[in-house]
């Protein structure tokens, strides 16, 4: 098993080499395109999503909680970033979230596979997230709505 610091440095690593990929697209529609596209990488050939070897080798990682980190992570940057929801309303989604994963009852996007375990890395990579998204917000001059509601899992 990796440690902390090794894991971290995998992700960071993965969340540049992301980030690179899709250096095409304006902040902060970047982070809301990669995020649907983890969605695919964590849920290959589901739904018509493309197998898993569309994808360039160098922005997947076999183990499925290192993907879920970044996939969180990117998720958390985008609807910030993008005034989907205020960021104290993410941080309590994402308590609620950890909550449910830790209870055995948060639902599944894909029927066909369990939800990741939670992780201390999960838990850092939604913090980096909604900071960030903060900061791509205040950047754009936009602000976030006082509440939205929450997002749907079915």
């Amino acid at each position: 098993m990796s440690t902390i610091a090794e894991q971290t440095l995998r992700m960071n690593d993965l969340l540049s080499q992301w980030k690179a990929y899709r250096g095409g697209i304006a902040e902060p529609d970047r982070y809301c395109q990669i995020r649907a596209d983890l969605y695919q990488v964590r849920n290959p050939d589901f739904n018509g999503n493309p197998p898993i070897t569309a994808w360039p080798t160098n922005l997947v990682d076999s183990d499925d909680g290192m993907m879920a980190a970044v996939e969180h992570y990117f998720l958390c940057r985008c609807w910030v970033g993008t005034a989907v929801f205020p960021a104290w309303e993410m941080k309590t989604l994402n308590v609620v979230y950890d909550l449910g994963k830790m209870a055995g009852v948060t639902p599944r996007h894909n029927p066909n596979k369990p939800t990741t375990p939670p992780s201390a890395l999960q838990m850092a990579a939604k913090v980096a997230g909604v900071r960030d998204g903060e900061a791509d917000l205040a950047k754009s001059g936009k602000s976030a709505p006082w509440i939205a509601a929450p997002p749907k899992y079915y």
